[in-house]
């Protein structure tokens, strides 16, 4: 489609199967993508100096896995060829399902967002609070911003804007790729995200990352004591934010 997007889809290399799915879903509906080669995280690899292990255990944080690492490490390079490239692109994670109708008139209406709308989540929101604030409606998408993150990063339109804020937040990582990414009272990058979702996860497909820990059993006495502080200082300064943005919130149309 003329003036679309750009699509990307982190893989791995070695995920033969979820590749597979992939290309099926963009062949039935004749749209271009590309593979951006994931990194391993049982490779290492030299972006991994930037996981900051001394904050995680300030923050109460449960040290982050190679699979964690790996995923934060992608996404971080596609963030950087975005903002190298200059143009807008969507962004997938390989177990993506996709809904045909909804992410067909996502990617007609995506050249003619407005410049504000910087990045959007393209699935339903996986947090208990979905609660939200609609921003735009046009060309058959509505928009809102949501009151908390979604939670994960299964797939997400990417301007450069969003994409240079992203990375000088992830100068130093602690947490997750996607629950920092939800950390737009912090890192600038509102949340905003579709009502009707364009996709999904694959849940036929196992993740990467899950490692099986019981974060209640492993989060105990001083560490869930600066785990539940960092967690109130973290809604505190959302709901701030929150309240700013809704007073000075207008329909972009």
């Amino acid at each position: 489609m003329a003036g679309s997007p750009e699509i990307v889809v982190i893989s791995l290399a070695r995920a033969t199967e979820r590749r597979a799915s992939i290309e099926q879903q963009f062949a039935e509906l004749s749209v271009p993508f590309t593979f951006f080669d994931a990194v391993d995280g049982k490779q290492g690899h030299p972006l991994f100096d930037r996981y900051d292990a001394d904050k995680a255990r300030r923050i109460g944080e449960i040290p982050l896995t190679p699979g964690h690492l790996g995923c934060y490490a992608s996404h971080y390079l596609v963030w950087q060829r975005c903002a190298e490239s200059g143009r807008p692109l969507i962004v997938l994670e390989d177990d993506a399902m996709l809904f045909p109708g909804p992410f067909l008139r996502f990617l007609e209406a995506a050249a003619d967002l407005p410049p504000a709308l910087e990045c959007v989540r393209l699935f339903a929101s996986k947090s208990r609070n979905r609660d939200s604030v609609k921003v735009y409606e046009a060309n058959g998408v509505a928009i809102a911003k949501f009151l908390r993150g979604h939670k994960s990063a299964t797939g997400y339109y990417l301007t450069p804007a969003a994409a240079r804020k992203f990375l000088r937040y992830g100068e130093r990582w602690a947490e997750p790729v996607d629950i920092e990414m939800d950390q737009f009272w912090a890192n600038g990058v509102e949340c905003y995200g579709v009502l009707e979702p364009c996709l999904t996860h694959n849940p036929g497909f196992e993740s990467g990352i899950d490692t099986g820990i019981d974060t209640a059993k492993v989060r105990r006495g001083t560490m869930r004591m600066r785990w539940r502080w960092y967690l109130m200082k973290g809604k505190l300064a959302r709901n701030i934010h929150n309240l700013v943005f809704k007073a000075r919130s207008g329909r972009m149309s």
